[in-house]
């Protein structure tokens, strides 16, 4: 059996390899923000931003701003953006958050899970101030001139419900950019995605879209499998934060991770089994660690609140 295990494992590794794009070794550059954004900030003028992810839902995108500032919206309502659809190829953390929320072109060659057929995208079409706007931005990382920075803002012709397309609207969406693209959409957590259809609901998106949302397959992870994720991020983050911010370890671990990353259907099972195994393995020594780091904060009652946030994910999924 254990023969069969590594041979899987190693079946998995070669194919899941391709979701790590070969763009995301080279060297980011900081990105270049598009003419409308930075003429409608230098003249005072509003900005339309579309939200496809969690800023689909008014509460959430109200309370993102900065150190607790709050974001004021002047205008929300439903919109499509054709040719382009909801993708979750933002690398994130596997297996608790292995992939977030970006628009993506529907010919850029990059693979989902499941196809919405219409081709479109659907999401909030938000009015803002430069000031909120800009506030939304530094929410999702965006705008701060880092060469790192996870999303690049491009512009889109969003269509307002009931409205025809010469009433488009031009917006700012986010992609996410080369480095941290995937080939292929992972699965997007359960709480990740009963976000995405609390706020599709909350804006009365199409039936047939939200059904859409209500189909596309999840990460299920047990609570053990959580419990592992949740100490090792703990860990690496700890370690990266004392390393001021070199985050190599991170992306290396993160690479390994997609390395084994499996989306078949449980049916496979001897698949499942050697993903599984081999990315407990990945995570063991940091959730270790992590579990040493947690206890000792818990002892010395210095228990910042983002890890008391952090570990309130075990009962989101």
């Amino acid at each position: 059996m254990s023969q069969i295990i590594i041979s899987l494992s190693i079946f998995v590794g070669v194919r899941s390899e391709s979701f790590i794009s070969k763009k995301s070794r080279i060297q980011p550059q900081p990105p270049q923000r598009p003419k409308l954004v930075t003429d409608a900030i230098e003249n005072d003028q509003p900005i339309y931003y579309f939200g496809l992810g969690s800023n689909m839902s008014r509460k959430k995108i109200e309370n993102r701003g900065i150190n607790g500032t709050k974001i004021e919206i002047q205008k929300m309502e439903a919109a499509v953006v054709p040719n382009y659809r909801l993708s979750f190829n933002m690398r994130g953390i596997p297996p608790i958050e292995p992939g977030m929320g970006s628009l993506e072109p529907i010919d850029s060659g990059s693979r989902s899970l499941l196809t919405y057929e219409r081709g479109e995208c659907h999401g909030a079409l938000i009015r803002l101030t430069p000031d909120n706007y800009e506030k939304v931005m530094r929410s999702e990382g965006v705008g701060l001139g880092k060469s790192d920075q996870g999303y690049e803002e491009i512009i889109v012709d969003a269509i307002p419900y009931g409205k025809s397309q010469k009433q488009s609207v031009k917006a700012v969406a986010l992609r996410a950019r080369d480095h941290v693209r995937l080939n292929y959409d992972p699965r997007p957590s359960v709480r990740y995605m009963t976000i995405l259809k609390e706020g599709a609901k909350e804006l009365g998106l199409l039936p047939c879209y939200q059904e859409f949302l209500q189909k596309h397959p999840v990460q299920i992870l047990t609570r053990w499998q959580r419990k592992l994720a949740i100490y090792n991020i703990l860990f690496m983050f700890s370690l990266s934060s004392l390393l001021k911010g070199y985050r190599g370890l991170n992306q290396f671990q993160s690479r390994l991770l997609f390395l084994f990353y499996s989306t078949e259907e449980s049916s496979l099972k001897l698949t499942k089994i050697a993903s599984d195994t081999m990315t407990s393995l990945i995570l063991l020594p940091g959730a270790v660690f992590g579990v040493i780091l947690y206890q000792i904060m818990h002892l010395s009652d210095k228990k910042p609140a983002s890890v008391t946030r952090l570990f309130d994910l075990l009962d989101k999924d």
